[in-house]
């Protein structure tokens, strides 16, 4: 929309798909300022449905294709255009020819995004780590456009890292979830490894070998965390907050988990508002906590 000859961006539903679907990222956004925060917003929510194309429609490949083939399609038309009426499409686009988002970033997240339509299991965690690459560390090289971060390599990798490191949180977090759905991301030869089958986890049984299992992605993933805040002290204030932040809570998410002594079929691990509050205090009186190399 214009007003005065200028384009009218509207943020108000991006600002709500990421208050009602992620309160991690919204908490963490919570100290950003207005511009970057806005921006934020825009990609999550084009990456929320994107990825809700899929989630909403589980049981029906044949609907899931024609949406996300619709949505490509729809996305593609607006990037080329700059604009869109759409209230996804309106400020992805915008604060992508802002900040110089490639095209090629939104596109992976949407070719990981259809992985889940027809691949219900994962050999190996390289085949695994692609997936996590284009689901969740494109978002990282995403943000580094708006956050103003430099196109190093180093801060590639550490963009990446992250990624891996939260998409592996949330599999661990989402076991029971998907295998509800008839998903298992936990790699076949390393659920061999332990014991362990496909069949295990679909059936939701808690067999021996499987606590020693999620023990071993539960360090995967926080190797992932330590790799990926490597270069937090390169990055300036306002942003190494948030992306502190957002990677405490998301890490914390694990510890959960341990507490809840790795039930994860039937209870789902969260981080409480209390907890939260709790660890941003932390951060701003005594810094990010650098785990320990055997991964306290």
């Amino acid at each position: 929309m214009r007003k005065g000859g200028k384009l009218h961006v509207d943020y108000k539903h991006a600002e709500n798909a990421i208050s009602k679907g992620s309160k991690t990222f919204h908490f963490a956004s919570r100290f950003m300022g207005r511009e970057r925060r806005n921006a934020f917003y825009a990609i999550y929510a084009f990456c929320r449905h994107t990825d809700d194309l899929v989630d909403d429609n589980e049981g029906n490949p044949r609907i899931q294709k024609l949406l996300i083939r619709d949505w490509k399609r729809r996305f593609i038309e607006a990037y080329e255009n700059g604009y869109s009426s759409d209230p996804v499409l309106s400020p992805f686009v915008h604060v992508m020819k802002k900040y110089g988002v490639p095209l090629r970033y939104p596109l992976e997240l949407i070719r990981g995004v259809s992985m889940d339509i027809s691949k219900k299991e994962y050999g190996t965690f390289t085949e695994l780590r692609r997936y996590c690459f284009r689901v969740a560390s494109v978002v990282g090289l995403m943000l580094m456009r708006i956050f103003g971060i430099e196109n190093a390599k180093r801060s590639k990798r550490c963009a990446i890292n992250l990624g891996i490191a939260m998409q592996l949180t949330n599999i661990l977090r989402d076991v029971g979830d998907d295998a509800r759905m008839g998903r298992v991301y936990f790699p076949k030869d390393e659920l061999a490894k332990f014991g362990l089958t496909i069949g295990d986890i679909l059936s939701l049984r808690r067999k021996d070998g499987l606590m020693d299992f999620l023990k071993f992605q539960v360090e995967r993933a926080r190797r992932y965390y330590r790799e990926a805040m490597s270069c937090i002290g390169t990055i300036h204030n306002e942003v190494r907050m948030v992306i502190a932040l957002a990677s405490t809570l998301y890490r914390e998410i694990l510890a959960v988990i341990e507490e809840n002594e790795y039930e994860v079929f039937g209870k789902r691990a969260y981080v409480n508002t209390m907890r939260k509050i709790t660890l941003y205090l932390r951060l701003v009186f005594i810094g990010y906590p650098q785990p320990s190399p055997d991964g306290g």
